[in-house]
């Protein structure tokens, strides 16, 4: 994860650091919709690697978040 954002590092560094600016503060925004404190054991991390998340932003300003199964 992370590999289309380290590709923009060498020619958009700007645009880089906003997408991991942007990652952190999801980060914040769902652990707080869980309460502000959430547990998750290193297993159900590790187990992601077939996992795709998309990410867009609508005109009205709306963050979208999907997550998929990779093919």
């Amino acid at each position: 994860m992370g590999k289309g954002t380290d590709m923009a590092r060498e020619s958009a560094p700007d645009h880089a650091q906003l997408i991991d600016d942007l990652k952190d503060q999801l980060l914040i925004v769902l652990i707080k919709r869980l309460g502000g404190n959430v547990q998750i054991p290193v297993a159900e991390i590790d187990d992601t690697g077939q996992d795709l998340l998309a990410l867009k932003v609508s005109p009205d300003r709306v963050v979208h978040l999907v997550l998929s199964k990779k093919q």
